[in-house]
């Protein structure tokens, strides 16, 4: 889960104060933990706002039973123990001046490279947002591709029990020819002698007939030439007997 970037001061200094009111340290990780996230320059910021804010804890001092002189011996001695500091205090003040800013500067190199931390994490977040989601496209492709192929494969199965009872059916048709090729041929066979048969006997007829023509023609030229003779019996006969008579 990505952690907050975007923290509002309002919600902060509740923060800080729950904090505070438990006397718990008030420190940027324990904030950003209370908080579920932010930039480490916004939680300073804000943070440098509410101990600015932060009303500070004062000890009163009643003066009214001290005696006048015995303050007033404290009053001249903490002059002298003032005037004697106020050396040792600038020196002081001016190193710490300096020691602050080197910190400030080490601090603020800190918070440079937190806050390119944080962007590169941000963008590391990013991509891996990205990588899941082309995870899941590829996890969906994958399964994609499986149903594609499972539903390939009943269809290269499908068609190869198609292909099968296809190569039934031609073999089958094949053989339903062959049979048909056989009877026609047989047919033709069976045609064909009956044709010669028929022819033979008909050649056998036609010679029979021509045979019996020749036959008749001579009989009937023989019976021509004995109605001539006949014929000329007749006519000698009935001169003969006009003769006679």
């Amino acid at each position: 889960m990505a952690r907050r970037a975007v923290i509002e001061r309002e919600e902060l200094f509740q923060a800080a104060n729950a904090l505070a009111a438990e006397n718990k340290p008030v420190t940027a990780l324990a904030l950003i933990e209370a908080l579920g996230g932010g930039s480490f320059r916004t939680i300073y910021k804000y943070l440098s706002e509410w101990e600015t804010a932060r009303p500070k804890n004062t000890i009163a001092t009643n003066t009214a039973d001290i005696p006048e002189s015995v303050q007033n011996a404290l009053l001249n001695t903490w002059r002298v123990a003032t005037m004697e500091a106020a050396k040792e205090v600038i020196a002081v003040k001016q190193k710490a001046t300096e020691e602050v800013k080197a910190a400030q500067d080490k601090f603020d190199e800190a918070l440079e490279a937190i806050q390119k931390l944080e962007a590169d994490s941000e963008q590391d977040n990013a991509q891996i947002e990205q990588l899941k989601a082309r995870v899941s496209e590829l996890e969906h492709a994958v399964s994609q591709l499986s149903n594609d192929t499972a539903a390939a494969k009943a269809t290269a199965e499908q068609l190869r029990h198609q292909v099968k009872s296809q190569q039934v059916e031609l073999e089958r048709v094949h053989k339903d020819q062959e049979q048909d090729r056989i009877k026609h041929r047989e047919r033709m066979e069976k045609l064909t002698a009956e044709h010669a048969a028929t022819q033979d006997k008909t050649n056998k007829e036609r010679d029979a007939a021509v045979m019996q023509a020749a036959e008749l023609k001579g009989q009937s030229a023989a019976l021509k030439a004995q109605n001539t003779e006949l014929l000329a019996a007749l006519a000698d006969g009935q001169e003969k007997r006009k003769g006679k008579s």
